[in-house]
């Protein structure tokens, strides 16, 4: 496999390569380096932190008095900081990167927030287990999350008042798009999933009392339907495989549609709504790989500062200062702005966020100067304008991986798009700079934004 698409794959589908590893697939075939990388993805491993004050009112599957449980959900309102700062680093440095990445996807499509601590994290693992696995069982397993439950009112959903907001947001967001479904589908599929209900400790019951049994008519069925028979009338329209499919190859491929492939991905989902099967056949795909895919899409603020760590491994003394930087660039994990999740694309730049994002890596890890051939730099080389980040970063594994390779190999390695004359011109005068400075100008030029 050629260097250029294995480190084009890792960008995409995990959060980058080293140098050193890519090199050890380069006589691998393309299906065997994707092998790989799902293997790797075999053993899911749940994201958790220590949260004991829950574990002792949750043990022995004691419920807990809500009174109670309110004064820990307040204690531990601060523990969402921790839980930032835990997955990020799982982004960095996780063998699974692959589910990792899925469920950063998910996470963007399932969209969900919740301000108690406990059960976002049952939510998130929600997400990691099922992130490559059967699409159906994942949504039916989402719809009956407590917090999903809590966020789309699901859990105040009566037979004698109908709540419909989980009911749209199920066909419009996470599964057929607009046109696709009619006001009465609906008001029918809000029936369906009365009931709904979690006990303190996020286990899902179904509140026989508050569940209409009576008939519904959806979708052409005119039967006694429950929430997981909407979930599987739903999963057989070709229009929900179609719709996965488009948000799919957006996030992996292109922000520009290219209906034809969209086409045979939906065909190969539409089969068994295998997420795993559907992800290596576009792994695999030569389109995958064409020269308009590579390079052309806008790194996310959370891809972004995983790539400046693939390259300098750095961390923040305090966790706070890690999710100020996530808020400025306008993405924090734990914290999508509505149900429709973060935009992406071109709605990553703005006149706010781009100097933020171009000065970043010095900001991070040249004392906030990118290296240039001006007396000014000579003058200010040293002195600390990052002291407002108390920023721990690690050069000396930047010189294993990068400090050997030529010019051409740690553009390649840095930057996903083609160098512009302007940029290639600049770092060819620059020829006094170390490998770790001229990183650092790599870092800072516009083409290191792409992916």
């Amino acid at each position: 496999m050629e260097l250029r698409n294995i480190y084009h794959l890792y960008r995409r589908a995990a959060f980058g390569i080293s140098p050193s590893e890519a090199k050890k697939l380069v006589s691998l075939t393309t299906e065997e380096v994707v092998d790989g990388l799902f293997s790797e993805s075999e053993e899911i491993t749940p994201l958790t932190i220590d949260l004991p004050d829950f574990d002792t009112i949750f043990e022995d599957r004691m419920q807990g008095r809500s009174r109670q449980l309110e004064k820990i959900i307040r204690a531990n309102a601060p523990k969402h900081i921790d839980y930032n700062a835990v997955w990020f680093n799982r982004l960095c440095s996780s063998s699974e990167a692959l589910n990792e990445r899925m469920t950063l996807f998910w996470a963007n499509h399932f969209v969900c927030r919740d301000q108690v601590i406990f059960y976002a994290i049952q939510y998130y693992n929600i997400l990691r287990k099922n992130a490559l696995g059967n699409f159906k069982d994942f949504t039916k397993e989402v719809a009956k999350a407590p917090s999903m439950m809590k966020y789309l009112n699901t859990n105040s959903n009566f037979k004698n008042h109908p709540n419909e907001n989980f009911a749209r947001e199920l066909m419009e967001l996470f599964t057929l798009g607009t046109g696709n479904y009619s006001e009465e589908d609906i008001k029918e599929a809000a029936r369906a999933f009365t009931g709904y209900s979690s006990r303190l400790d996020g286990s899902f019951f179904l509140n026989l009392k508050q569940h209409d049994f009576g008939e519904k008519q959806f979708m052409g069925w005119n039967a006694y339907l429950d929430g997981d028979d909407i979930i599987n009338i739903i999963c057989e329209k070709k229009e929900c495989a179609q719709f996965i499919c488009d948000k799919l190859y957006r996030y992996f491929v292109n922000t520009t549609v290219n209906s034809r492939h969209i086409n045979e991905m939906a065909d190969v989902f539409h089969h068994d709504y295998d997420i795993k099967k559907l992800m290596r056949y576009v792994f695999t795909a030569d389109w995958f790989y064409a020269e308009e895919n590579v390079g052309t899409k806008i790194k996310s603020p959370i891809d972004l500062l995983t790539s400046i760590y693939r390259v300098v491994p750095f961390s923040f003394e305090e966790s706070r200062q890690q999710l100020f930087v996530q808020r400025l660039m306008g993405q924090a994990l734990l914290e999508p702005p509505n149900v429709s999740g973060w935009p992406g694309g071109r709605h990553w730049i703005n006149t706010n966020t781009l100097m933020v994002r171009l000065k970043l890596p010095s900001i991070f890890l040249g004392n906030g100067l990118v290296p240039s051939n001006s007396l000014g730099y000579a003058f200010m080389e040293g002195r600390s304008f990052g002291d407002r980040f108390k920023i721990s970063k690690d050069w000396e594994a930047f010189d294993d991986e990068y400090g050997t390779l030529s010019e051409e190999m740690l553009q390649l390695a840095l930057c996903a798009a083609n160098l512009k004359n302007g940029t290639s011109d600049l770092l060819r005068t620059g020829s006094r700079f170390s490998k770790r400075e001229k990183s650092l100008q790599l870092m800072s030029v516009p083409e290191f934004q792409l992916t």
